[in-house]
């Protein structure tokens, strides 16, 4: 065998490695690859941010406890007044990619935002509230997208692997985010810590952007609206159950993790590398 024959079979031997690594509804779809990449950056951007911004209020703007809770309702609050009729706004427009790529881009700018006022000195708690409301606002327009793109992305028979990904992937970053947003505030200062967050929207929506995802219809008339929606939970035990378990147990966790950054800080002098690596997962509004 000649030199050329012993190293051919070698060639292109550590892609096809990393091949064998990657799941393989990644591997055959690249559109999913992409949706999913996009996420993942933007999930453990989240999760930084979710450290990071109650951080700010409490290092750089000094907020009480009541200033707190203020501030974790104002990013909640969209979520209790508008996710119905944003859902039911996107399923008649139909525009689910251009809602998202308008959310994840107004989201970065928002949250860059801080930084910029903290470096002339002009951030106050007011300017929080409006991030957190506005930031909320269009969370819900993302998410009510969310899953019309992912099953335009995904073969039916395929969806319980996909969403394990997906979740898989949540799941990690609940984990390393906040561990990773406390040494980022530790290091950087909380307000700078949340221009990790704006950059994860913009590769987000740059993912988002290159994706053209199967066409998906809009709701008829008569169909689609909130009246029909609320029809559908209601007949849906399953479902019923479900949004009661989960608004049970997030009202509770937002109670906690409203007082607890500023309990552990300002009580217990919780350095915020420590902080994140003791943090439990935060709550999720999406």
């Amino acid at each position: 065998m000649t030199d050329v024959d012993r190293t051919a079979p070698l060639i292109g031997a550590p892609e096809a490695r990393l091949g064998r690594l990657m799941p393989s509804l990644v591997r055959e779809l690249p559109a999913f690859r992409l949706f999913f990449a996009g996420q993942a950056v933007s999930l453990m951007g989240d999760q930084v941010s979710l450290i990071a911004l109650p951080l700010v209020a409490v290092l750089a703007v000094h907020a009480d406890a009541a200033q707190m809770g203020l501030l974790g309702t104002a990013a909640l609050l969209p979520n209790l007044l508008l996710s119905l009729h944003a859902g039911a706004w996107v399923d008649r427009r139909g525009t689910f990619r251009q809602t998202m790529l308008f959310a994840d881009f107004g989201r970065a700018l928002l949250i860059l935002t801080i930084p910029i006022a903290d470096a002339f000195g002009a951030l106050s708690l007011a300017q929080l509230y409006v991030v957190a409301f506005l930031t909320g606002v269009l969370s819900v327009l993302f998410f009510v997208s969310y899953n019309t793109m992912f099953v335009s992305l995904v073969p039916r028979g395929r969806y319980v692997e996909a969403s394990s990904l997906l979740n898989g992937t949540r799941a990690v970053s609940y984990v390393a985010g906040p561990s990773v947003g406390g040494v980022f505030v530790q290091v950087l200062t909380a307000p700078l810590t949340l221009v990790w967050d704006a950059l994860s929207f913009l590769l987000s929506a740059a993912a988002l952007y290159r994706l053209q995802p199967g066409r998906h219809g809009t709701a008829a008339e008569g169909e689609g609206g909130v009246a029909s929606g609320l029809r559908w939970i209601r007949h849906n035990s399953i479902v019923r159950a479900s949004l009661a378990a989960s608004a049970t147990i997030n009202y509770f966790n937002f109670i906690f993790f409203a007082l607890f950054v500023l309990f552990a800080t300002r009580s217990l002098d919780v350095a915020p590398g420590v902080l994140g690596a003791c943090s439990e997962p935060a709550p999720s509004a999406g």
